[in-house]
């Protein structure tokens, strides 16, 4: 495993890529510790192990930069899940569906990879993303259309919601007060 790190515009973007330039793991922040910090922490411990630094892959960091600045992206980089399950890969994989300036429920998500019970799970999904920006757990909210919290990248604790909303505001979806414009859901057919 590879760790790369680089700054765009203040923001610090940390990318985890294996052997065959798939990305395992990434993460944002104000801080290139904090940044490393996260991605490092979403790898399972046996790939911690194998861990080197490498300088920055600029095509991955040039597309972590684009998501997080709200702008379309022609391509994502390939992605490895290096903890694959058939609830996760189908979560993870209907997170990637969600458009651009659009949002989803945890529910709505859930009842997408076959269980309307299953939104807490889809919660704890979205919080353990290792691709945040990538797999756009941003845009996965509640359901009564706050924007909830958000642990991705280096976020500093008590600051998620505030960084989501940001992320959300750049994608073009509409807030009418502290709640998500009804006209931004996304209700996958």
């Amino acid at each position: 495993m590879i760790l790369s790190t680089a700054n765009r515009s203040d923001i610090w973007y940390a990318a985890v890529t294996d052997k065959e330039g798939r990305l395992v793991a990434c993460s944002f922040s104000d801080s290139k510790g904090a940044a490393e910090e996260s991605a490092i922490k979403s790898l399972p411990r046996y790939l911690r192990r194998d861990l080197t630094s490498s300088p920055a892959d600029s095509h991955i960091i040039d597309i972590l930069h684009q998501i997080y600045s709200g702008k379309d992206c022609d391509r994502v980089p390939s992605i490895l899940l290096a903890r694959p399950s058939k609830f996760l890969d189908a979560v993870y994989k209907g997170t990637m569906r969600i458009p651009k300036g659009r949002v989803t429920t945890y529910g709505r998500l859930a009842r997408m990879t076959g269980s309307k019970k299953l939104a807490r799970a889809v919660g704890n999904a979205m919080a353990r993303n290792p691709l945040p920006l990538v797999v756009p757990c941003h845009r996965v909210v509640t359901s009564t259309l706050r924007v909830g919290n958000y642990g991705g990248g280096g976020t500093e604790k008590g600051h998620g919601g505030r960084v989501k909303r940001q992320l959300l505001i750049r994608e073009g979806v509409r807030f009418e007060g502290d709640k998500i414009s009804p006209s931004c859901v996304w209700n996958p057919s």
